[in-house]
């Protein structure tokens, strides 16, 4: 049974700790919401890639210039886009929890640890073998952190 679950720890609260207790979840809400919408974009050499206050790839912008080397380099220009997009709006959503929850909040911790955690897992290059000259193993792509994450 997860904390979630067990209801009993609830019994012998008084109405004023419930009501902060309500308080907080209506902060938390309010500040998913807020975290979610928010946007941020990276740049590198010819791709502007945006991202979604979860990490999600919202708009893609590639110059012609910068596909002139193969799509191999142009890949690891969109990877390099999109980690800096995400780098960015991870520095967005973890101020805004900062500010909605205090500095030293245990959300703030959460929020930062599940960010940085996601960083660890950048958009890599998968080989489907239809390129000639296509000589790298092909990787199945990483999965998202555990714990329901912010990616």
């Amino acid at each position: 049974m997860s904390g979630f679950d067990d209801l009993s720890r609830i019994d012998g609260l008084g109405q004023s700790e419930l009501d902060r207790l309500a308080a907080r979840a209506r902060t938390a809400l309010e500040w998913r919401r807020t975290a979610e919408q928010q946007r941020a974009a990276g740049e590198h050499e010819g791709v502007r890639a945006t991202v979604s206050g979860t990490g999600a790839l919202v708009d893609l912008r590639i110059a012609t210039s910068a596909c002139a080397d193969g799509g191999d380099a142009l890949a690891a220009r969109v990877g390099e886009a999109i980690s800096r997009a995400r780098a960015e709006v991870a520095r967005h959503v973890v101020r805004s929890a900062e500010d909605a929850f205090g500095e030293d909040a245990s959300e703030v911790r959460t929020v930062r640890e599940q960010w940085e955690a996601g960083a660890l897992h950048r958009p890599a290059v998968l080989h489907n073998g239809t390129d000639e000259g296509d000589r790298a193993p092909r990787r199945p792509p990483t999965p998202p952190p555990s714990g329901g994450g912010m990616w």
